[in-house]
């Protein structure tokens, strides 16, 4: 009956080529001028936009506190589901103040 032989992997030895392999230097890279004019475009368009979105964020902000009012008010009067059927109210001195600014995170 023959023996099956076992492979015998021989170690790398440190230093060799194959673990010396690292990533080639780059020179320094510098943009076309006409890269970098567009570039400036588009973060200053994308700013612009950036500031309309916030300006219209907070434009919402007075109907934010109603709405969490409203909430509040309905928590109080109908209070929410505990369980299948089962509804429990909140007490007035348990409800959190309303806030001054609700910030939106976009």
């Amino acid at each position: 009956m023959a023996t099956k032989k076992k492979a015998v992997r021989k170690p790398v030895a440190r230093g060799s080529a194959r673990t010396a392999r690292t990533a080639p230097r780059t020179a320094s890279f510098e943009r076309p001028e006409e890269v970098e004019r567009w570039i400036r475009r588009e973060v200053a368009a994308q700013e612009r936009i950036y500031r309309g979105i916030v300006r219209e964020m907070n434009a919402l902000n007075d109907r934010r506190i109603k709405w969490v009012k409203e909430f509040y008010q309905r928590l109080q009067t109908r209070g929410f589901s505990v369980h299948a059927g089962i509804r429990r109210k909140v007490r007035p001195e348990e409800i959190p103040p309303v806030p001054k600014r609700i910030r939106v995170v976009f």
